[in-house]
């Protein structure tokens, strides 16, 4: 059984947030069919994949 797994708008707003000030140049929420959430943050730009969605660039 799949299940759905849902993060707040307001949630991803403070993760993004914390990441920049903590120095971070990109962070990435992925959500995963078993229902985990995974944040990232890099350093530096990362080559984008075909994968990314396209709204990455709008969240930075």
């Amino acid at each position: 059984m799949v299940q759905s797994s849902k993060i707040r708008q307001n949630d991803a707003k403070r993760l993004f947030k914390a990441a920049l000030e903590a120095g971070f140049e990109n962070a990435k929420i992925t959500i995963h069919p078993d229902g985990r959430i995974e944040a990232l943050a890099s350093f530096a730009e990362q080559a984008r994949t075909a994968s990314e969605n396209s709204w990455d660039e709008v969240l930075k």
